[in-house]
């Protein structure tokens, strides 16, 4: 059995630019139909705004390549709540899908220096802020879509605060989106290297 794979599923384009240059990954040219890249094991797909659109991309980076048991599937992303402060990071315990009522509530988790929250996703963004949970528009997309290729226990949620009350989503722009990822993606090595019988081998 090879190393364990690591697949990120993200939405934009400025999520993925830091994640990339952190961890090396190179555009591979020869896939056209989502931006997609890779170094060694750990690729990375952009799949566009959405749920419709991440639980596609999460298929299509499936269907790829080989797959055992152990791959990993991690959604990094940005999400608005009420009142958490822009930047702070959290590994989802529990996804819903606003539109349809469904919802999953997350395998246990290795321990992060990270809190848990829970994350509902919508079809459109949420200017109120009331929903108590962090709200954003891919995981329940992609968590529904990588339990066809998955186990529950190989899939996870990072989202970065973005916007709340006090600094609503109309103040986003993709510098911000790109600074906020950068300065979490220690907590994504740490994911990595935790999820990893071979450490990332970063």
């Amino acid at each position: 059995m090879g190393p364990t794979k690591i697949k990120l599923v993200v939405a934009l384009p400025p999520e993925a630019k830091p994640v990339n240059r952190h961890l090396g990954l190179v555009r591979d040219n020869s896939h056209k139909q989502y931006p997609i890249y890779h170094r060694d094991h750990i690729s990375l797909v952009i799949s566009g705004p959405g749920m419709e659109a991440a639980a596609a991309a999460t298929k299509w980076l499936y269907s790829l390549d080989q797959h055992n048991g152990q791959d990993i599937w991690i959604n990094l992303g940005i999400a608005g709540h009420p009142d958490h402060p822009i930047g702070k990071i959290f590994l989802a315990n529990r996804i819903e899908n606003r539109q349809t009522g469904q919802h999953w509530h997350l395998a246990d988790r290795p321990a992060l220096p990270c809190p848990a929250e829970s994350v509902v996703s919508v079809q459109q963004p949420d200017s109120n802020y009331e929903t108590n949970a962090l709200v954003e528009m891919e995981a329940a997309g992609f968590y529904q879509s990588a339990l066809q290729c998955t186990e529950a226990d190989k899939i996870y949620c990072l989202k970065v605060v973005s916007d709340n009350l006090s600094h609503p989503a109309n103040r986003i722009n993709g510098k911000l989106v790109t600074q906020l990822i950068q300065q979490n993606l220690q907590i994504l090595d740490q994911l990595i290297t935790l999820l990893s019988p071979n450490g990332g081998d970063r």
